[in-house]
């Protein structure tokens, strides 16, 4: 064979590196330096994927104007790609691209109308929960986790920072939530032993004797001389007699400089669609009416003559509603999941690899979470698993426990984030991509059709059911009331308190949570669930097997709900 002549190999690159790409190659560049970027900061996705942290996140307002200006140069080069030239797939990686961006880039605006400091918002209990589960098994590790704990003190001088900020700008934290920010802020300004980043020497089990106790002394030294110091400055904002005499006696973000343009920002985020409080609050209000019609029927069935308000009260007095040890609230929603588990192979052509359990919250968890919460599958630990609060177990009804496992574990949360999380067919941002609308929604969709599986065959267990579809509607109306529609706190806590079973003390901390904490995240549960039903009824009609259905919708994981309904409606295309 007759030898290519070099010059001739050198023109054949040269006119390959000048081809202009095609719009497929820009897109996966794109899709990559998404992912690069999101790696400086999400510190969680480098947990979950094994690889080490070495820098805390920046949460200043100026790193957001950084973030903002990448995003628009990102959403300028993305919207340039021709997206009739992609395929289906690269069609949602464009959307998502395109929604993220539109959303970083808005960002800075409404900045200083989000609380940083509340217990739900707050990033320094996420850092401090991600820090806690890093490894330690090396000296590598210990002096990364050292280098860690240097970066911490002005992590948190920037909260101060935005703290002081937001009171210049007439934005303080209102008198209702003060309380629960110095407890929450609190906790983190104590002895060093108590503080969340401190290590116990059993977490140093692969490290020498010696050598581990060095390292717990450095740490100690750290937390009190640097770290706590720094949480003192932040506490003290908020502990000031003349910061509580200026906060507000409301709640609501309406009532700050720039807060109504703010809630319609944090609603295109939360539920990635481009909604008005009015139309979500008249939808709260329609879904509401059905749904307490739909209680009626059941309390009927059961043969109760009484009103709502005595049966929710015989309730809380029923046996079979409340398990007797911690233990056996775990095994009580296990047993909802081996009647689920059956028909699972009628709806799911395929399942997630990683497997999943029920497993109860450590002792001084269950003191700061209320109900539980579903930890996906990571590096360390390839289980999902769904974490559930097992104290006082005479005051935890387990009425709606069948509805909760199937948001939360199967065929909920840990279907679609485990599911994602093992396509390596996807970009590796939409991989650790989370629209709050989408993965909400899939839980609360996954719920609905429990149904189809017999699940709710007791009627005590539609009922609880129905009381989980109630308190995500009444989200709707009073999240939208108190932000949008000038409601009082009282009166949110009024129609929570007539319209759902929760307690007064619930009722207290969730109309909190709705009116200060994370404003519009709590309607993304009912918007997203609605509107995957919606799809699920139009691909019924067109005769789509569900199978095929729910891989249309957990193939390609996570997506604003717009991308979701055009990538839907092709594939029903494709079937005419």
């Amino acid at each position: 064979m007759r030898a290519v002549p070099l010059l001739l190999l050198s023109l054949l690159a040269t006119a390959c590196a000048t081809m202009p790409e095609t719009p497929s190659q820009q897109l996966a560049r794109l899709a990559e330096e998404q992912w690069q970027q999101q790696l400086q900061w999400d510190i969680g996705a480098r947990r979950d994927l094994g690889l080490r942290i070495e820098s805390l996140p920046d949460p200043s307002f100026a790193q957001a104007e950084r973030d903002a200006a990448h995003a628009r140069s990102m959403l300028q080069r993305v919207e340039a790609i021709d997206e009739a030239a992609l395929s289906d797939d690269e069609r949602i990686t464009r959307g998502v691209l395109t929604h993220v961006n539109r959303i970083n880039a808005e960002a800075p605006r409404h900045f200083f109308q989000q609380f940083q400091v509340t217990p739900y918002a707050s990033q320094l209990w996420a850092v401090n929960s991600i820090l806690s589960s890093v490894p330690l098994d090396d000296a590598d590790d210990l002096a990364r986790y050292l280098r860690l704990l240097d970066q911490y003190p002005e992590f948190v001088d920037r909260f101060a920072a935005i703290g002081q900020e937001q009171r210049r700008r007439g934005i303080l934290v209102p008198k209702p939530e003060l309380p629960l920010v110095r407890a929450h802020l609190g906790s983190m300004t104590g002895a060093a032993e108590t503080h969340p980043l401190f290590v116990a020497e059993t977490r140093l089990a692969k490290i020498a004797p010696e050598a581990r106790a060095a390292f717990v002394s450095a740490v100690r030294e750290r937390i009190a001389r640097q770290i706590v110091p720094a949480m003192q400055r932040l506490a003290a904002i908020y502990d000031d007699p003349a910061y509580e005499a200026a906060a507000p006696e409301g709640i609501g973000l309406a009532q700050f400089p720039g807060g109504a343009e703010a809630y319609r920002y944090l609603i295109r985020f939360h539920t990635t669609l481009d909604l008005a409080p009015e139309e979500i609050h008249q939808l709260g209000l329609r879904e509401v009416a059905r749904i307490d019609a739909k209680m009626a029927e059941v309390r009927e069935r059961l043969g109760f003559r009484g009103t709502k308000a005595e049966f929710h009260q015989s309730l809380r007095r029923e046996p079979r509603l409340f398990a007797r040890s911690g233990e056996e609230i775990g095994q009580r929603l296990t047993a909802y999941l081996s009647k689920i588990e059956p028909h699972m192979d009628r709806l799911f052509a395929r399942k997630p690899r990683a497997p999943y359990d029920v497993r109860r919250l450590e002792p001084e968890m269950e003191a700061l979470i209320t109900f539980g919460y579903y930890q996906q599958p990571t590096a360390t630990d390839p289980a999902g698993y769904y974490y559930y609060n097992g104290s006082t177990p005479e005051e935890r009804s387990l009425l709606p426990a069948a509805s909760l496992i199937a948001h939360e574990l199967a065929p909920g949360h840990h279907f679609q984030i485990a599911r994602q999380i093992e396509n390596e067919e996807l970009p590796m941002f939409r991989r650790k991509s989370y629209q709050t609308a989408y993965v909400e929604g899939w839980g609360e969709y996954a719920a609905m059709i429990a149904e189809e599986m017999g699940v709710y065959s007791d009627p005590y267990d539609e009922y609880g059911r129905l009381t989980q579809d109630m308190m995500l509607s009444v989200r709707l109306v009073v999240d939208s009331g108190m932000h949008a529609l000038g409601w009082s706190r009282e009166r949110a806590m009024d129609y929570m308190r007539e319209h759902t079973l929760l307690s007064d003390t619930e009722i207290a901390t969730e109309s909190l949570r709705y009116g200060i904490d994370i404003p519009a995240q709590a309607l993304s549960y009912k918007i997203g669930g609605n509107k995957i039903m919606e799809l699920r009824r139009k691909s019924d009609a067109a005769g789509v097997d569900p199978r095929e259905f729910h891989e249309w919708v957990l193939g390609a994981g996570s997506m604003p709900l717009s991308v979701l309904e055009a990538h839907v409606t092709r594939k029903l295309r494709g079937k005419g």
